[in-house]
């Protein structure tokens, strides 16, 4: 969430909306008896295949481009209506069908086996051959509609005088209500053109955004939001076994183990141009679990998948999600043997969050055209896979290029959307939205912040203060200054930072930084930094610091992406080290009487990145990394100390490998492993050594070992392994009375191996292996399991750890019970 800043709002609220062309229609569909909606019935106009099925609260929206005049809904078992509509133009229109004791005895189910289980094991056979994955690859155009609400709004937010003005603003030009009869104020329209290409082997993709068109509140048309209101980051396909939605791993109805997880119903069979179709209606299993109900049409000859219409249940355990459906209506090349998406809609209504702050609502209308199989690119050609491409001139792009014209309504809600950003004091939370997401209050060409850092308090500095920013691209597209200056009313010391960035290149993305700063570090946390972890950075700084020390560094470096998700850095450091804690070493060992307590180190730093498939965007002057990578994250880097250079005085090797991944193991969970290990090959003070991060807090940190105290444990080489296993709904949602509380188990496993050489333990002295000092782990590997419960009230986690080694040391504890609030999915 941090990483997309103030733009997280705009992927969750911003999600698209169905198209609206010539001839629109919406409705709900309900039982004319019992008057309880009906999901899934079929919706099309008469004449044409176009047609859909109505979602699980029975709620349907169909579109043309052509101007017809006829609706027809129909449903096994229900009597198919026929509805005049108003040619060309907005039609509500409410369907309630009367029950047809006939057309029951469509389906004949016989004893034996499930009619849809013979259909389906036909589905399922041949659903590797029209797989997307098969063919080598392809390019298309891709048209992009968004629009975005806020809706659900509770009475004490309506009855502020800044929602009073806008609904105001938005009434003037056409009031919007949600099917509920409740508020809604849009924030966000865009559409866009895209080429997207697809390699499968090596598998790459790209999309270029040829033009967008942009309207909503914190967003710009030149902004960050040009990168995403594609189709890049819209990919469903259920011809794969899981589909990962939000991170989140959802099992497709089309799985190899389709039994093992859904219930399916043969519900219908018609003809469509002369083609027989299979309606199958299916359902999961255990409404908890991360699976779909809806339908999909089967066509017989072929049995390929002509459309599917999924959407998650409303007991899914899915935090804050009221509504998600899917619809897709898949087209076949017969040429190439392969069914890819023509069509995709996807509606997602978000309740309001913790009960404060208001819902929201969007529909993805999506379309692809000019499929192209025969013309693959380079390799090289994906090094970028989101690139935004100069605007055209032609004043009438949209006019032929739009896959459906635009209708009043949506025209309409552009000029809205203006109108509430010309509101004062819309434009003053638009800033204070941007100052609590970031941490930075935008100032024109300025950015001030981050508010974390403005005060802390600890026994060194006593009350510290620090006033920061940065310049953003308003200033300039290519330089970024920034920097912060703290003092503190204890030590009486001013800190201060300051940095330059120089940006080469956006594609690919090559920056060289300049870096200056005197600042109060500590031991085991130098390495964390406070731009990447602003609020634990923050929360370090308060307390009793361990092993306190002030350090001048000066630092140059240059970073680059090469191809393919591998980057490089190389750069030179200086740093002068001034503990604040007792300390000395022997920098001669010809001359035990030279004692000194500080030392400055000159460094030539390299590094090396590879994370294949990785998806980031370019906000501002930023690289942001985006999405959850399915691949692991490799990285390597190698640090040389050089004596008597620029007034080094040590000499070392240092080298870190860092291996991170995300395995989702399908049906049980995802696991996330962190894989570190490290060396240093010279003798050098400890201060240099690896400090490994304990944590004698209350709230666990994933960065640290959380029964570990603080500076326990020193080593110059180690290697250690951090797992933490996500069950989701997988065991509490099968125990009765706990799966109603939606909590879901997490296991933690966290070891280390390392140790020192003598020659580094008789430079530490009586630091090591003392009381007041360090130990190291030769002896064994320390060792740390917990178990879990997050998502208790959807926002706490409570974790309980048990500590299996080194259980002699001073002052340790065998058990601790670890806290942390969260807002997660």
């Amino acid at each position: 969430m941090n990483q997309f800043k103030h733009y997280f709002i705009v992927l969750l609220i911003f999600t698209t909306l169905a198209a609206r062309a010539q001839t629109e229609v919406f409705g709900t569909v309900t039982d004319a008896k019992t008057g309880e909606v009906l999901p899934f019935v079929n919706v099309y106009f008469s004449g044409t295949q176009n047609g859909i099925t109505t979602d699980i609260k029975g709620f349907y929206e169909l579109t043309s481009s052509a101007s017809l005049d006829t609706l027809v809904v129909s449903y096994i078992g229900y009597v198919t209506e026929r509805i005049p509509l108003k040619r060309g133009g907005i039609n509500e229109v409410d369907v309630s069908l009367g029950q047809d004791v006939m057309t029951l005895n469509e389906v004949i189910v016989r004893p034996g086996e499930n009619p849809a289980f013979r259909v389906m094991r036909k589905v399922i056979a041949k659903k590797e051959e029209y797989d997307p994955r098969n063919i080598d690859y392809y390019k298309v155009e891709s048209y992009n509609k968004i629009e975005g609400y806020i809706d659900k709004m509770n009475k004490g937010l309506e009855e502020r005088k800044i929602i009073q003005k806008i609904v105001a603003a938005v009434d003037s030009v056409q009031p919007l209500r949600n099917k509920k009869g409740q508020k809604m104020i849009p924030v966000f329209f865009s559409e866009s053109i895209s080429n997207v290409y697809n390699n499968t082997n090596p598998k790459h993709s790209k999309e270029e955004v040829i033009n967008s068109n942009i309207k909503g509140i914190m967003v710009d048309d030149n902004s960050i939001a040009q990168q995403f209101v594609g189709s890049a980051f819209q990919e469903y396909n259920f011809y794969d076994n899981w589909m990962d939605l939000f991170g989140k791993q959802f099992v497709s109805p089309l799985a190899d183990s389709w039994k093992m997880y859904y219930e399916y119903e043969l519900t219908d069979s018609f003809k469509v141009a002369d083609q027989i179709h299979y309606q199958i209606e299916f359902e999961p299993k255990n409404k908890q679990n991360l699976a779909f109900i809806g339908t999909m049409l089967i066509e017989k000859n072929s049995w390929a998948l002509k459309n599917i219409s999924a959407n998650i249940t409303e007991n899914t355990n899915i935090n804050y999600l009221s509504g998600l459906q899917i619809f897709q209506e898949m087209k076949y090349f017969p040429e190439r043997n392969v069914l890819l998406p023509e069509k995709v809609d996807v509606k997602l209504d978000v309740d309001p969050i913790l009960g404060v702050y208001p819902g929201m609502y969007a529909v993805f209308n999506l379309s692809y055209s000019d499929f192209v199989f025969d013309r693959p690119m380079p390799i090289a050609f994906y090094d970028i896979p989101v690139k935004v491409l100069p605007k055209p001139s032609n004043d009438n792009f949209w006019v032929e290029k739009r896959h459906q014209p635009l209708n009043e309504s949506n025209q309409q809600i552009a000029t809205m959307i203006d109108d509430i950003r010309d509101i004062g004091a819309v434009r003053a939370y638009e800033d204070l939205l941007y100052f609590a997401i970031t941490g930075y209050f935008e100032l024109g060409k300025f950015d001030i912040g981050p508010y974390p850092n403005i005060y802390t308090f600890n026994d060194v500095e006593g009350h510290r203060f620090q006033l920061g920013g940065r310049t953003n691209e308003r200033l300039s597209s290519k330089w970024q200054f920034g920097g912060h200056l703290a003092y503190g009313t204890e030590d009486q010391k001013f800190k201060y930072n300051a940095n330059i960035k120089y940006i080469l290149s956006r594609a690919p993305w090559q920056t060289i930084e300049l870096v200056h700063g005197y600042e109060l570090n500590q031991l085991g946390l130098k390495d964390v930094s406070p731009e990447d972890n602003p609020f634990f950075y923050a929360s370090s700084r308060f307390g009793t610091l361990i092993k306190p020390y002030y350090s001048e560094t000066n630092k140059l470096s240059f970073s680059s992406d090469i191809r393919g998700g591998l980057s490089v850095k190389a750069g030179v450091k200086t740093e002068h080290f001034e503990p604040d804690f007792p300390f000395n070493y022997i920098p001669n060992e010809q001359d035990t009487g030279d004692l000194r307590n500080s030392f400055n180190t000159t460094a030539i730093k390299l590094g090396i990145r590879y994370a294949k498939g990785e998806k980031f965007l370019i906000d501002g002057n930023r690289k942001l990394v985006v999405g959850r990578n399915s691949w692991p994250v490799f990285s390597l880097d190698y640090e040389l100390g050089l004596k008597d250079v620029l007034w080094g005085d040590l000499d070392y090797h240092q080298l870190t490998a860092n291996i991170t991944h995300f395995i989702p193991y399908n049906g049980i969970g995802i696991g996330k492993m962190d894989l570190e290990a490290g060396r240093m090959f010279s003798e050098v003070p400890y201060p240099m050594l690896k400090v490994h991060t304990g944590n004698q807090g209350i709230f666990f940190s994933n960065a640290s070992f959380n029964l570990m105290n603080f500076y326990e444990f020193v080593s110059d080489s180690y290697v250690s392994v951090k797992y933490t296993h996500y069950f989701e709904g997988m065991i509490l949602n099968h125990i009765p009375l706990m799966k109603k509380l939606n909590w879901r188990l997490v296991g933690i496993a966290n070891v280390i191996y390392g140790g020192m050489s003598d020659a580094n333990k008789s430079l530490a002295g009586e630091e090591y292996n003392s009381t007041d000092g360090f130990y190291t782990l030769e002896d064994k590997p320390y060792v740390e399991f917990g178990y879990g419960v997050e998502n208790i009230f959807k926002v706490l986690r409570v974790d309980f750890y048990h500590r299996l080694t080194y259980l002699d040391n001073p002052s340790i504890s065998k058990f601790g019970v670890k806290f942390n609030f969260q807002l997660i999915l």
